[in-house]
Order: C-alpha cells, then structure tokens, then sequence
C-alpha cells in the first residue's frame, strides 16, 4: 500500500486506504466483491457508510490508473452477451470494476502520486 495520495486521504479522514478505495468505488455505482477472512477486515470494510469523499478527493483519485481484476474470459461466448473482452466494460468511464482480491493493493498498484 504505497500509493501517497490514498494515504494522505485516508490519514486525513482517520480511515484505511482498503475503506477510502471502497468507498470510492461505492461512489462511483459500481459493485465490489471483496476476498476477507480476517473478521477485523470485514468490520472495517463495512464502515464505509456514514461518510464520503469530497468531490475533489474522488477527481484525485479517480485519475488513478485502474486495473481490471475480473477475469473475463469465462463471460466471453459467441452465444452468450459478451463477444469481446472489450465489451462488458463501460468505455466512456471503465467503472465497471469488480476488485477479487484486495482491493487497495489493485489500486495501488499503479499509483504513482
């Protein structure tokens, strides 16, 4: 988790970067599959509720190179409603992101603020 900019808001906000990343893509509309067994983490990732980001915030990070963490492959049929690997992601904002792992660390991963 070396991704400056999520750290200073979630220092800023008395959050965790894995809540400021959720919370973020809860902003956006999009769905999130998170991967926990730690029940701290899962209490954690679920206090993302009462409270938001600030508009310039999400503009901050929404300049954050994304990562796909969906493999698509087994969605892609020539009978089925996806026919390309391009085609189940929204083109004009690619929020269509669902995170199998941890999420912060997708994120982060190409961050370099």
């Amino acid at each position: 988790m070396d991704c400056e900019l999520l750290h200073q808001i979630a220092t800023a906000r008395g959050k965790t970067i894995a809540q400021v990343c959720l919370r973020w893509v809860y902003e956006q509309g999009a769905s999130v599959v998170m991967k926990s067994f730690n029940q701290k983490r899962m209490e954690q990732n679920l206090r993302i509720f009462d409270w938001s980001l600030s508009p310039e915030e999400l503009q901050k990070i929404s300049r954050i190179p994304q990562i796909r963490g969906c493999v698509m492959l087994g969605f892609i049929s020539d009978k089925g409603p996806y026919k390309s690997l391009e085609e189940p992601w929204d083109s004009e904002n690619q929020h269509h992101v669902t995170f199998t792992d941890n999420i912060a660390r997708q994120l982060c991963s190409s961050c370099r603020y």
